[in-house]
């Protein structure tokens, strides 16, 4: 029996994201064999990878791509993952300094945390984070990006059991949650969501179900007028199959848009692997997700 799969997947990271290590090509090729039709390579807080994915498409003109990005944005209520779809493929003046926030925020974070480590006993360098870095990132990510902070199993492996620091990692987060030296929060959400809906890009709110507290409707509705997003993610693999059709018949309730994507971070044939339960194209999303989000915003092929 054939395995199953999504006809689209709106939620995937290249090695362009900090904890990712896919080539953008890959995806591409995945889709073309696969019979996807549309996908977006939602790197974590930039679009450094679209140049990458405007050449990839012309290798794979059946393939449809929208451009985008997943935006994490600090809140009165919490800190959430946004999906960002239909971003312009020329940033505007406004999106270009939410994305220069947020490259500057990647190398502040990790210099924050080498930092608040030191001060409490237990010495991290930015060199040290480099060298970690360029164990899975491409040197052509690091030139652009500069230093940011690494991905945290990877960073937690080398605490514990190279440096042998702390003798796990509940040891570790606990001393950065209990410490007093603060660590700068993700750009604001006022700032940033608007930046990209009046640059023409969908807002949907990323993995809901601990956002939401599950189906806690007050919750919903208290971060809905907050976040003023577009859609739901109604399905992803960490959304129960139960909750993606509570989630949709939410957002048609209130004239949301719904999306959905496996948020898969690497390949097979990574050395490195990332969310190893998520596989490309592994989500219950619907084929009508897609038409409904097209009529509000274009996807683009060779």
């Amino acid at each position: 029996m054939a395995e199953q799969h999504a006809s689209f997947d709106f939620h995937l990271h290249s090695c362009w994201s900090y904890d990712a290590t896919c080539p953008v090509e890959t995806y591409f090729a995945q889709a073309a064999k696969l019979g996807l039709s549309h996908i977006a390579i939602t790197e974590h807080h930039q679009m450094d990878s679209l140049p990458e994915v405007v050449e990839a498409a012309k290798k794979y003109p059946q393939v449809s791509y929208i451009p985008a990005a997943e935006l994490t944005v600090h809140t009165p209520k919490g800190t959430f993952d946004m999906v960002c779809l239909g971003l312009p493929q020329v940033p505007t003046p406004e999106l270009q300094q939410v994305f220069a926030a947020y490259h500057n925020w990647q190398r502040n974070y990790g210099d924050a945390l080498c930092a608040l480590l030191s001060v409490e006993g237990y010495p991290y360098t930015r060199k040290e984070r480099e060298i970690l870095l360029k164990r899975y990132r491409p040197q052509k990510t690091i030139d652009v990006q500069g230093i940011t902070h690494v991905q945290n199993g990877i960073q937690n492996k080398y605490l514990i059991e190279e440096k042998k620091l702390f003798p796990d990692a509940d040891t570790k987060n606990n001393l950065i949650w209990n410490s007093n030296f603060s660590l700068p929060p993700y750009p604001e959400y006022d700032f940033v969501l608007p930046a990209v809906k009046r640059a023409g890009g969908l807002v949907f709110i990323a993995h809901p179900r601990g956002y939401f507290k599950i189906n806690d409707l007050s919750r919903m509705d208290e971060l809905r007028e907050m976040l003023d997003f577009d859609g739901i993610e109604c399905a992803h693999p960490s959304v129960p199959v139960e909750l993606t059709p509570f989630y949709r018949q939410y957002c048609k309730d209130h004239g949301l848009l719904s999306t959905a994507g496996s948020d898969t971070h690497s390949s097979p044939d990574c050395a490195y692997q990332f969310c190893k339960e998520s596989k490309f194209a592994d989500h219950i999303g619907e084929k009508r997700y897609v038409e409904e989000i097209l009529e509000r915003i274009p996807a683009f092929h060779a």
